[in-house]
């Protein structure tokens, strides 16, 4: 019942109302994948990637200091990952909750098609959390994020 109030703010921090921030949401609704992912709501920070893409498949990574969970339907049904579907460099971007730097990149990125990607940082103090929120188009650099980069 606690994750399903937790998606809801999330919705909300998000700001996005439109067919792909409810759909977003209704999905972390379905997997309720805050119920499958080990974390502490007594002191922990969780941080989440998620993309919609173009041709309808969903991505998200959600991750901790000790742990890592992704799902995707790029195959049909969705699946679950032990590995990251976003690169390092992202990542470590979101982890530090750098957003000029995301900004940075975003504005200098040439990813085609332009996807939005949705993060966010859940911080858990004493049962209680806080919800902050961003989201930018992709910055995939083929130079930097290629090979083993990503976690």
């Amino acid at each position: 019942m606690r994750n399903l109030q937790i998606y809801e703010d999330i919705y909300v921090c998000q700001g996005n109302q439109d067919v792909i921030g409810k759909s977003l949401n209704l999905y972390r609704k379905q997997l309720d994948y805050l119920s499958k992912f080990e974390y502490s709501p007594q002191n922990d920070t969780v941080y989440i990637l998620e993309m919609y893409g173009a041709q309808g498949n969903l991505l998200i990574t959600i991750w901790n200091k000790n742990k890592m969970l992704s799902y995707t339907n790029e195959q049909g049904p969705f699946e679950s990952k032990n590995e990251s579907l976003f690169t390092k460099y992202m990542m470590e971007l979101v982890s530090e909750w750098n957003i000029p730097g995301i900004r940075k990149e975003e504005i200098n990125s040439n990813t085609l098609p332009s996807e939005l990607i949705y993060a966010t940082k859940i911080v858990f103090n004493k049962g209680k959390y806080h919800i902050a929120c961003i989201y930018f188009k992709d910055f995939f650099n083929l130079e930097r994020d290629t090979g083993n980069e990503i976690y």
